[in-house]
């Protein structure tokens, strides 16, 4: 005897089906004997499969630990094959056992082919993934231009495809006396220059500021932290 939905047992076992194709499929089970003693047959692999345990599924994955005939799947059916005459003594008698064991093995090797291709899948992404960005450079003091200077600050350049990405971290000291207006200037060839930041800050006050300037790596030449009036108080010269 044969049925349309003959195919359906392993998946309903092993729990794939949606909630609706479940309960549809547990319907057609009222009615269908052939299916009932198929989902019967198959109710131990669940069991089964837990059994199969990292260096089992090691042997899967690597075709130099194969056994039997060689084939990197005969580990597994070696494995299956043992296991299923722990669990199913009585049923490996029945008439219908070696039937049985087919259905189980190909339930499984299915299962385990699903495992395989996420481990794939995962693979080729991360194969494929888009190149890891460049690496930040160290975070640089940057050199007072005055022998008193209220703020301090550190620079940290990273190239980037539009320029150099400017990441700085400026106090200003809590013995200022009122808040003032700062600015960051990039300086490229010629002379060039390019503002990618200003703040307001408080006495006391740390500001972090990340931007990009046009210039890149091998066209910036300085960076000036200016104040409101215009007079350098800070600068690093790049490398």
């Amino acid at each position: 005897m044969h049925c349309e939905h003959e195919h359906e047992d392993g998946a309903y076992v092993l729990g794939a089906l949606s909630p609706a194709e479940r309960a549809a499929y547990e319907g057609h089970l009222a009615t269908c004997s052939f299916c009932r003693e198929a989902v019967a047959d198959i109710s131990a692999l669940p069991d089964l499969l837990s059994r199969l345990d990292a260096k089992e599924f090691a042997k899967l994955l690597d075709p130099s630990l194969t056994s039997g005939d060689g084939h990197p799947g005969a580990a597994f059916r070696d494995w299956a094959t043992s296991e299923w005459q722990t669990l199913a003594p009585d049923a490996k008698r029945r008439k219908k056992g070696k039937a049985f064991r087919v259905r189980v093995l190909s339930t499984a090797a299915a299962a385990v082919l699903v495992a395989l291709i996420g481990v794939g899948v995962f693979a080729w992404t991360r194969d494929n993934a888009a190149p890891a960005a460049p690496p930040a450079g160290p975070a640089v003091a940057m050199t007072a231009m005055q022998r008193s200077s209220p703020v301090s600050a550190s620079v940290r350049l990273t190239s980037t495809p539009g320029g150099t990405r400017v990441e700085l971290v400026c106090s200003y000291s809590a013995e200022a006396k009122k808040p003032a207006t700062f600015r960051m200037i990039a300086y490229g060839p010629g002379g060039q220059d390019d503002q990618i930041g200003s703040w307001k800050a408080t006495p006391g006050a740390q500001f972090e500021m990340n931007s990009v300037t046009q210039f890149g790596g091998d066209s910036l030449s300085r960076l000036e932290l200016v104040q409101h009036d215009g007079k350098v108080l800070l600068a690093y010269d790049v490398p």
